[in-house]
């Protein structure tokens, strides 16, 4: 189902040996209900790719606790 997630926001993936994976960065940067579990990343030619059973969307906890624990620059 989060594959089908993913689709639909049109997050970038890329398909090797028929498997599709999902680019980590896009997630990042642009689809900010997604979290990424870190230890399912895995590089190709220095781009992170993550599949989909390593994407989550992000609970109302993890919300707050983003509130809590803001990010320092």
């Amino acid at each position: 189902m989060l594959n089908e997630q993913l689709k639909r926001k049109r997050v970038k993936s890329i398909m090797i040996d028929n498997i599709e994976y999902f680019d980590v960065q896009d997630i990042k940067d642009n689809h900010p209900d997604f979290k990424v579990d870190v230890s399912k990343i895995m590089y190709v030619n220095d781009i992170a790719l993550v599949k989909a059973e390593g994407v989550h969307v992000k609970t109302e906890f993890d919300k707050i606790i983003k509130q809590v624990f803001p990010k320092k620059d």
